[in-house]
């Protein structure tokens, strides 16, 4: 320590530049280390209720569960705002004390995780990033130093704050963009599919386990000069026991574990599955996650049109399921809890229209589509949609771009006073 304050005496205006220097170096990691982790959260908010409810049971606080839904919007939303004014450099004071509490928080809270291991993974970076406890944890360290830094320097950095007017326009760009994302999500599937039921897999082929050129070796010792030798399992060069003796057995190449394990389809105690996965034609699976009744014309209708080009439409939930589904041409059936919240990630639940066993499209139940033209096929609808979606996110990024720019110009025209 003496070291340090004799250097700051003889070289104040070099010890302010390095320190000036360290604040923003780590003042920009923690930003980014925020933006990251609250938006791996936001795009999914459904996955981050789950988790939420985990958490809640693993402390014994399951009367907290009720706020699962308002913690997965406003947990990303609040790292993504800490994250952006770190970023943007205003109210440093406010800004380090959250960022210096949300890592001394989480630091502990991750600590504990991998000591008593509650749950496998602690959903830090929603599905996009899969990390251990010890990982996480050891992640947190690497990181908590910035948060120091940045905390002891929160009354020097004080007097760079911006202007109230700048501050006041500044916050009010970045909070409609921090809660957007997250309430966006709340009523969309995610933008980024992290599960292995992503558009264009084909689900038959994706359950069944792949070898990657796997072959077996057959090791031999020649009796008559003692050296070993390799040969495949087709060969019969090693059928004479009087010269060769057996050694070992090495298998070349390995076998990949299939991405989908499972998507149980039950009718009583038959098992569809096999026969609705691995149809052709048209197949429209329903994935009841919450029964809405609100929802059940939508479902009806869209069922309509894809049976009007031969194809199935089938319902499947973990709970019961009402007998008007069956009455409108919509087949219920029972299935996992696990599968289908992996299938369709939110809460109500949604659609997964597969043409010959290949996911082609996947809803939201609050956003089925209403196709009613007879002169296009499901195919071409499909097509349509997607490219509606793009330019939806065009416009988005449109958007986004125009909000950054605002926060530039804030930063550069509207000068403190």
């Amino acid at each position: 320590m003496k070291l340090l304050d004799t250097f700051k005496e003889r070289h104040p205006k070099a010890a302010h530049h390095i320190s000036g220097k360290l604040v923003a170096v780590a003042r920009y990691h923690l930003a980014a280390l925020f933006i990251l982790s609250g938006a791996s959260k936001a795009i999914d908010p459904f996955g981050l209720s789950i988790k939420l409810g985990e958490y809640f049971s693993a402390m014994g606080l399951d009367f907290l569960r009720i706020f699962d839904s308002t913690g997965a919007i406003l947990l990303p939303s609040l790292e993504l705002l800490v994250g952006f004014m770190l970023l943007s450099g205003i109210s440093r004071r406010l800004t380090a004390w959250l960022a210096f509490a949300a890592m001394s928080f989480f630091t502990l809270l991750t600590l504990w995780l991998a000591i008593a291991n509650p749950v496998s993974d602690c959903g830090c970076f929603g599905d996009l990033i899969h990390l251990t406890n010890w990982e996480t944890f050891f992640k947190n360290l690497v990181f908590y130093p910035f948060a120091v830094i940045v905390f002891l320097a929160r009354n020097s950095q004080r007097k760079l704050n911006p202007s109230p007017l700048r501050t006041g326009l500044t916050y009010a760009v970045l909070v409609p963009a921090s809660l957007g994302l997250s309430i966006y999500c709340y009523s969309y599937l995610p933008p980024i599919d992290p599960t292995p039921f992503k558009i264009g897999v084909n689900i038959p082929h994706a359950m069944t386990v792949h070898e990657n050129q796997m072959q077996t070796i057959l090791v031999y010792k020649d009796r008559q000069d003692g050296t070993l030798h390799e040969f495949s399992i087709e060969d019969t060069t090693w059928y004479d026991s009087s010269r060769w003796e057996y050694v070992d057995t090495r298998t070349i190449g390995q076998s990949t574990a299939p991405e989908i394990k499972t998507v149980p389809m039950f009718e009583g105690n038959i098992d569809r599955s096999a026969e609705i996965l691995e149809r052709k034609g048209y197949t429209l699976l329903f994935v009841v996650n919450d029964y809405d009744p609100r929802y059940e014309p939508d479902m009806s209708a869209l069922a309509a049109y894809i049976h009007r080009y031969g194809g199935r439409a089938v319902a499947l939930s973990a709970a019961g399921l009402p007998p008007s589904l069956a009455e409108n041409g919509i087949e219920p059936l029972e299935s996992d809890y696990t599968v289908l919240h992996t299938m369709i990630q939110h809460r109500i639940g949604g659609a997964i229209l597969l043409h010959d066993g290949t996911i082609m499209g996947k809803w939201p139940m609050n956003h089925l589509p209403r196709w009613r033209e007879a002169d296009h096929d499901p195919l071409s609808n499909v097509l349509t949609d997607s490219r509606t979606a793009r330019e939806e996110l065009l416009v988005l990024l449109f958007m986004l771009a125009i909000a950054l720019v605002a926060v530039a110009t804030i930063r550069t025209y509207v000068r403190p006073r």
